[in-house]
């Protein structure tokens, strides 16, 4: 019988995986993809701390020091340092690498083995799979946005759940160190579009809330304005991200990670910098939970309390700043980027951290005008 079952060898699961097998624990995770990092659901942009914490190297494809925000009136805020803001890198290579390092530490990954339902009793968890049953004396669900283990918790849904897609396209991007974002009803209603420098191809995508029509109409539309319309495709992506946390991520003999969890950030959707946070979390709460032979809901109830602690301006600022956003017009947007159109309030977000994004509101709201035109926006939506 394994210590540790991990249902999942995405991000979420390899690392936890990993850092399980080298403080000593046995672990077993289930994959019930044959490789890692297929499909891809993500757009590559992580910053250096990111990839310093996932404990691997992967292949950076391009490095992006500036950004042009587009508003829906066409107002372009363009966004430049020094320093790069972060880096495009092929997330299917990381995502192997993160599972080969937990191998390396000890962990068995069974590739093709999907999880289809589990029991808990008082001597350890019982996993079904396609394969047949696992024991183990605890268990992790790490198995993404569509989670079975989450859902299995009983009203443990995420509050939101966002459609997203992309495609790759073969052309070189004319800034190979900038991205471009969109907002607007008419491209990215409810969240935002990107596109990407890749080196030689160039990633463009698109979010929508789950409300509007399904993301490759807009996707579509976005190609078009971005002038990618007759561009070659080589590869199309789909996928979906869960917003606004889950009820809760612990029981007894269980935790969850990632987005089975609901740790994503509200503000660009993005899973990486939240797992490598909560991942350490998870590590010390389990190998407590063996020390003292106890796996309980009150003992793993510290978990919790940990990574929330640890994330609460990433996740629970961004929830804040995702309702404010969703109230907002296209005329609201665009007043908040007349508002933000001075080199002062470009200065700050040259200093944004795409980890914690909501470390520049406070700056920005200090600047004149700013804030009288937030407060001014947001009542008007409310009304």
């Amino acid at each position: 019988m394994a210590e540790v079952a991990v249902v999942g060898a995405g991000p979420a699961g390899s690392l936890s995986a990993r850092l399980l097998a080298a403080s000593g624990r046995e672990v077993v995770v289930l994959e019930e993809h044959r490789a890692a990092g297929a499909p891809v659901h993500c757009a590559g942009i992580v910053t250096d701390d990111v990839i310093e914490m996932t404990g691997v190297r992967p292949d950076i494809l391009s490095t992006v020091c500036g950004a042009d925000v587009v508003f829906p009136d066409g107002r372009t805020l363009s966004i430049d340092r020094q320093s790069p803001i972060a880096y495009a890198i092929d997330r299917k290579v990381l995502d192997e690498r993160m599972a080969d390092a937990a191998a390396q530490y000890g962990a068995v990954i069974r590739w093709g083995d999907h999880c289809t339902s589990y029991s808990v009793d008082a001597q350890g968890v019982t996993l079904n799979t396609n394969s047949g049953q696992i024991r183990s004396e605890m268990m992790v669900g790490a198995d993404g946005q569509g989670s079975l283990i989450a859902v299995s918790l009983g009203d443990n849904a995420p509050r939101e759940v966002l459609r997203g897609a992309q495609a790759d396209v073969r052309r070189r991007s004319e800034h190979p160190d900038r991205m471009v974002l969109r907002m607007g009803s008419a491209t990215s209603p409810g969240f935002f579009s990107w596109e990407v420098p890749m080196g030689d191809h160039t990633r463009i995508g698109v979010c929508v809330g789950s409300q509007y029509d399904m993301p490759a109409a807009y996707l579509k539309k976005v190609m078009d304005v971005a002038g990618y319309a007759d561009a070659e495709v080589m590869e199309r992506y789909g996928g979906k991200i869960p917003i606004g946390g889950r009820r809760t991520t612990f029981s007894d003999r269980l935790l969850l990670i990632g987005d089975a969890a609901g740790q994503v950030k509200a503000v660009s959707g993005g899973g990486l910098y939240p797992i490598c946070k909560a991942a350490p979390i998870l590590r010390d709460v389990v190998n407590e939970a063996f020390e003292k032979k106890m796996f309980s809901s009150a003992q793993f109830a510290l978990y919790e309390r940990g990574w929330k602690r640890e994330l609460d301006g990433c996740i629970r600022g961004g929830i804040r700043l995702r309702k404010m956003y969703t109230r907002l017009s296209d005329d609201g947007v665009n007043a908040m980027g007349a508002a933000l159109d001075s080199p002062e309030a470009k200065a700050i977000l040259s200093a944004i951290d795409l980890d914690d994004p909501t470390n520049v509101v406070g700056p920005l709201l200090g600047l004149r005008g700013v804030k009288s035109t937030v407060v001014k926006v947001l009542l008007k939506a409310i009304i």
